[in-house]
């Protein structure tokens, strides 16, 4: 499975923006485009098929069609962020690939590069290359409720000089990709976040993370900080806190398994790094967010009669022993 299947060279463009976020929570989804994230300012969470990873400034995340993802933007952390969204086609559109794929080995090396998402830094011109194709795509669109596709609203001049900079843009990025793809950092990072996640209950000591990973602990360190923008006690910490919130949201646990299910070897050390991460004690946390896991029926009891239909009966359940259910 490669990043862009040249069995449909075409492309249109269906998506775009420039925006400024002060702080964002988007629903994982999935849609059947192409798509580029990236930073310009300010750093921002991206979550792959539940792989995490943190965007920094003037750095990009490449994401095939129907990959699952979602984007995240915490408080207090603003973000400003360029997007671009296209299809990729058989029938004929006013961009085509075929040139690139034919004449450019870098393209045609990014285009056959194996997975479904890239992430890494801008090592030449992407950005730049991004921020002209967005002015010129969003200075052709009259008013923002107009219900035409792209290649109805510009002129010719414009569809011309819209598919340099689209060609342009792919150029580079595949530059970024190809200089990328001889760095096997982020195979280190993910053999590692993997080990944190299935032995979060126990203690995880750098050292031996480091050999899991097979790599010095410096060098894993300094991938933390570049990818995620956090020390790897720090992450360790949130992946724990992560998985605590989930449990009291959606277990009866009491705080205190909650806590050493969650890694911790204490209540109250639980309980301290909790406050001072969410700013409100786990107990408040679950008051406020928590399901009940006591829910009630009343004094009916459901089942599924003879005929196959769901029927209830002002009887509690031990008074049914005589009926199949």
């Amino acid at each position: 499975m490669s990043l862009l299947d040249i069995r449909t060279p075409y492309v249109e463009i269906t998506a775009f923006y420039a925006l400024n976020l002060p702080e964002y929570s988007m629903h994982p989804h999935r849609h059947p485009r192409c798509e580029i994230m990236y930073v310009t300012k300010g750093s921002c969470l991206i979550y792959v098929n539940e792989q995490e990873f943190c965007l920094k400034e003037q750095q990009f995340v490449f994401l095939k069609a129907d990959v699952l993802h979602r984007l995240s933007i915490p408080k207090g952390r603003p973000c400003s962020i360029l997007n671009l969204e296209f299809s990729c086609l058989n029938s004929k559109t006013d961009i085509s690939l075929s040139g690139l794929l034919a004449e450019s080995p870098s393209f045609a090396g990014f285009a056959g590069c194996p997975g479904e998402y890239f992430t890494g830094d801008d090592t030449d011109h992407l950005g730049y290359s991004l921020k002209d194709l967005i002015n010129q795509l969003r200075n052709g669109v009259p008013c923002k409720h107009d219900v035409r596709s792209l290649s109805e609203i510009y002129t010719p001049d414009q569809k011309c000089l819209i598919r340099l900079l689209f060609l342009r843009m792919m150029l580079e990025l595949s530059k970024c990709v190809q200089s990328h793809s001889k760095n096997t950092g982020m195979l280190y990072l993910r053999r590692a976040q993997d080990y944190i996640a299935s032995h979060l209950t126990e203690e995880i000591r750098v050292p031996a993370l480091a050999e899991c990973a097979g790599i010095n602990k410096s060098y894993l360190q300094s991938l933390f900080s570049r990818y995620m923008d956090c020390t790897i006690t720090d992450y360790i910490n949130r992946k724990r806190l992560e998985h605590s919130v989930f449990l009291l949201i959606n277990s009866s646990l009491s705080v205190t398994d909650v806590a050493f299910q969650s890694g911790y070897n204490s209540r109250q050390h639980f309980g301290s790094t909790f406050e001072k991460y969410y700013g409100i004690s786990p107990r408040a946390y679950r008051q406020l967010h928590g399901k009940n896991m006591d829910p009630s029926t009343g004094e009916d009891y459901y089942y599924v009669g003879e005929d196959g239909v769901w029927a209830n009966i002002p009887m509690k359940p031990p008074e049914l022993t005589s009926r199949a259910v």
